[in-house]
C-alpha cells in the first residue's frame, strides 16, 4: 500500500501555483484599450435605422484579397446581427432612387455632383444615422525568449520495508534541470475605430476606438470579430437606453 507523507501533501499547493504561473508566462499575453465618446445631449433613442458602410481597410495590409474578403464578411456578419435596422449603402441607394423616381447609380455616372446632392437630401428620409468603421492597425511584432535552463519538479517512487518486513512506497519530490530552446513569440496588434454620424446634420455623434495586442493570435480574425461585435453592441445599447 502506498503512503504519502504529510510534508509531501503540503508540497502540492506550491507545485500547482508554480505550474499555473509558468502556464500564464509561457502561454502569452494580451492587452486591450478602449476609448468611447458620445455627443452630449443627443437623443440616441431616435436612431432606429442605421446605414453601415463597408469596412475601410485602406490603412492596413491584409496580404491578400482573400483575407480582405474574409474580414469584410466577418464585419458584415456582426453588423447584421444587431437589434437595429441596418442598411447597406446599396440598399440605401435603392430606397433613395424610389423616393426620387430616378436611378441614383446611373446619375452618379452622368452627373456625380447631382447624385451627391440627391443622396444628401434624401438620406435623412431613409436612415437616422450612418456608421463608418476603419481598420487602422494590423501589425505583427516579435520578441525572442533566449535559450535557458528551467528547474522542473517531479515525484519519484521510493520503496522501503519497515521492521516487520512490510513493504511501503513513498512519493518523493525531486527537482531536475530542463533545457528550454530559444523561442520567438509573435504578437498581433489591431486597432479599429468606429464613428457614427447623424444623417440630418452629418455631425459625428459617437466614436469608439479599440486597440488590442495578443500573442499567438493566428490571422487575428477571432480578435477582429470581438472588436467589431463590441463596437456595434456598445452603440446599439446606447440607442436602447
Amino acid at each position: 500500500m502506498m503512503a504519502v507523507k504529510t510534508s509531501e501533501k503540503r508540497f502540492w499547493p506550491y507545485m500547482m501555483l508554480f505550474y499555473l504561473l509558468a502556464f500564464f508566462v509561457l502561454s502569452g499575453t494580451a492587452s486591450a484599450h478602449v476609448e468611447q465618446w458620445s455627443e452630449p445631449g443627443y437623443n440616441f433613442k431616435n436612431v432606429q435605422k442605421l446605414l453601415v458602410y463597408d469596412l475601410d481597410t485602406s490603412a492596413v495590409d491584409l496580404e491578400s484579397d482573400i483575407a480582405e474578403k474574409n474580414f469584410q464578411n466577418d464585419y458584415w456578419e456582426q453588423a447584421k446581427k444587431q437589434k437595429m435596422t441596418v442598411l447597406t449603402e446599396q440598399r440605401a441607394a435603392n430606397q433613395i432612387s424610389l423616393l426620387e423616381y430616378k436611378d441614383i447609380d446611373q446619375l452618379r455616372e452622368k452627373d456625380p455632383t447631382a447624385a451627391e446632392a440627391m443622396w444628401n437630401n434624401n438620406l435623412p428620409r431613409v436612415v437616422d444615422a450612418y456608421a463608418k468603421m476603419q481598420y487602422l492597425k494590423y501589425e505583427y511584432t516579435s520578441r525572442v525568449i533566449p535559450a535557458h535552463t528551467e528547474w522542473r519538479s517531479r515525484y519519484v517512487r521510493r520503496t522501503f520495508y519497515d521492521r516487520d518486513g512490510n513493504k511501503h512506497e513513498d512519493l518523493i519530490p525531486e527537482e531536475y534541470p530542463e533545457f528550454v530552446p530559444e523561442k520567438t513569440i509573435w504578437t498581433l496588434h489591431q486597432q479599429i475605430r468606429f464613428d457614427v454620424y447623424d444623417a440630418q446634420t452629418g455631425k459625428c455623434i459617437y466614436s469608439r476606438n479599440e486597440s488590442r495586442s495578443d500573442d499567438y493570435a493566428g490571422d487575428g480574425r477571432d480578435i477582429f470579430v470581438k472588436i467589431v461585435r463590441n463596437s456595434f453592441k456598445d452603440f446599439v445599447k446606447k440607442c436602447q437606453r
